[in-house]
Parts: structure tokens; sequence; C-alpha cells
């Protein structure tokens, strides 16, 4: 291993126990991510035990900064993670931090960058470097399909905080949503729900059932959210699809039936 390959593996250390500890403090303090998330009020806000996601994220983080120092995880995790991992774990704290100080138009576009920065890993290990094992499931490709997921969940969920709000009554009431923001939040619905089909159908339908069940859940945190019938039972459709879809090999193959799909991987 070269000094230079050291450094890069050192720094995704350092790196990972700054997002650690920038997160513990937030989630600590007055202003954690659900708090602040619920003090904008949209129409497309999820139920806050959704952003339980994270533990899982930062727990299969903590097995990939260690798993790269593996002889067997070398080549994947300088070449196909690379130094995005750095740079996707700064645009997460920028993200927040930007949120943070209500400056929503900035954290839009810092999250829909996240996303790009993400996908470069999500995409070059699906491409470049396949699993060979369970450990590279779950400690390369696992991750960065559940991060990518969850960050476009968190970049839609972000536009909605940006560009709209909900109206209240003189009492604090909120009013039911009105024909625009009706039609923001299925397109809102229809997004998400096309991103994790897409990601099932991925590459011939053997595609990533992580990052379909991720946005899944936040589609159920939504349904769970919002009160109102214009919006509430849409979000339940949209979150049974999004649920057994990823499911669809599995439910064929129980019935007998043969598909391309059922091999996909559960884990990246």
């Amino acid at each position: 291993m070269s000094h230079e390959h050291t450094i890069q593996k050192a720094i995704n250390v350092l790196v990972y126990a700054f997002l650690i500890t920038a997160t513990v403090l937030s989630f600590s303090g007055n202003d954690n991510l659900a708090d602040i998330f619920s003090s904008f009020e949209t129409y497309f806000d999820p139920a806050p035990w959704v952003f339980t996601v994270w533990t899982l994220i930062y727990l299969l983080l903590g097995g990939f900064v260690i798993y790269q120092w593996f002889d067997q995880a070398h080549e994947s995790a300088l070449h196909g993670v690379g130094w995005h991992f750095i740079l996707s774990a700064i645009l997460n704290t920028l993200w927040f931090s930007l949120l943070e100080g209500e400056h929503k138009v900035l954290s839009f576009f810092i999250s829909v960058l996240q996303v790009f920065s993400i996908s470069f890993v999500f995409y070059k290990l699906e491409a470049e470097f396949p699993a060979n094992n369970w450990w590279d499931r779950l400690f390369l490709h696992a991750p960065f399909s559940l991060w990518h997921g969850w960050s476009v969940f968190i970049a839609v969920v972000t536009a909605f905080v940006t560009f709209t709000g909900v109206k209240k009554t003189e009492d604090g009431t909120i009013l039911p949503p009105n024909v625009l923001h009706i039609v923001l939040f299925y397109i809102g619905l229809a997004f998400l729900s096309l991103t994790a089909i897409g990601y099932v159908e991925y590459k011939g339908q053997k595609g990533d059932l992580t990052s379909a069940w991720v946005i899944s859940f936040g589609l159920w945190a939504i349904f769970v959210e919002q009160p109102f019938v214009t919006t509430h039972w849409g979000a339940l459709a949209a979150a049974i699809i999004t649920t057994l879809w990823p499911a669809k090999p599995y439910i064929l193959r129980a019935l007998g039936r043969s598909t391309t799909s059922e091999n996909a991987p559960l884990l990246g």
C-alpha cells in the first residue's frame, strides 16, 4: 500500500469520526434534524422516526472505514469509493448546517450536490466493482446504496422545505393543502416512487433493493405524518407500491413463476 493510499484511508477514518461527532452533538441538542424539519412544516413532512435511518447508515459506514483496510477491499475503496466518501460527508454536514441556519435555498442546492456525489460511488461500485462476497455487499455496496436512496429522499423533502409551506388559521391550525400544494405533493410522490422502481429495474431487473426500500420507508413516514385525505392516502398507495415492487421477484417465486429479477441483490 502506497503512502498516498494510506493517507486517503486515514482521512476517511477522520472524516467518519467528524461525521459521527457532529451528528451526536446535533441529536443531543435542542435543534436536532427531526426538530428542524418539524419546525418548517410542509405538506410533505415525514414522521420524525424516519430519521432513525441515519443510525443504520452510520453503522454501515463505520464498517466501511474498517473494511477498507483489508486487502480484498483495497481496490474498491480506493478506486470505487475514492474521495467521494469524504466529499459526501462534508456536503452532508454543510447541508445540515445551512438548514439549521435557515439558509434553505443553499441547503437544497447542497442536498442535490450530495446526491450527485453519492451517485458517483453508487454507479462506480455497481459498474466496476461488483460484490464478490457478503463482506463486500455489507460494507462496500450497502452503505452507499442506503445513503444514495436516503439522499434522494432527503433532497425531495428539502425541496418542499425550501419552496413550500403550510397555510394556517389565526389560531395556528394547519389548513388543508390547496390545489397547487396537492399537485406538488403528487409530483414529489411520483418522483420518489419512480426512483424506487428504477432502482429495482436497474441493469436488466438485477437492481438495488436497499435504495428502493429506504425510499419506501420514507414514504411510509409521510403517510403517517400527513393527516389530510388528499395527501394521506396517496402517500399510502406510493408506500405500498414501493414496498411491494422490490419484493416482486420473491413474490413471483413464491407463486411458482420464474422471473429474470429473482437474483436481484438485497444489499448493494
